[in-house]
């Protein structure tokens, strides 16, 4: 019987803590490919979807039409870059929430047995109170 304990405890401060943290960094890995934050980071001012507003439309464009095609075409690089830097935002606020998450988990779990036995120890004290 004792070594059933022995060996639970064995398991519960040794194998299982490094299991959460593998499951921890398993998880903000994840998330950090799920929001594509260095992909963004590295196409910040890269045209929306590779395509600008001057590859659409006529060839035959006057010196006013392609003046006004660029200054769209930078319009809509800093509405991406925008979006993208959102995307970024969320990614890493997430990140942040995993890892508290995680975090107090591991706490959590590492307390768990210690909170067990002082709630054990202090209902066997209620009930031999009552019994007298």
């Amino acid at each position: 019987m004792v070594t059933i304990f022995l060996e639970y405890f064995y398991w519960h401060y040794t194998v299982a803590p490094f299991e959460i943290l593998q499951i921890m960094r398993n998880y903000l890995k994840a998330n950090w490919h799920r929001f594509l934050i260095v992909q963004h980071f590295k196409t910040l001012f890269a045209p929306w979807h590779r395509q600008n507003p001057s590859d659409f439309g006529s060839k035959n464009k006057t010196f006013s039409d392609r003046i006004l095609d660029k200054i769209a075409d930078f319009y809509i690089r800093i509405i991406a870059a925008l979006i993208r830097l959102l995307i970024i935002f969320a990614g890493l606020i997430w990140e942040f929430v995993l890892l508290i998450f995680f975090l107090l988990l591991f706490a959590a779990w590492l307390a768990w047995p210690a909170i067990a036995i002082f709630l054990i120890i202090k209902g066997v004290n209620i009930v031999s109170q009552v019994g007298v």
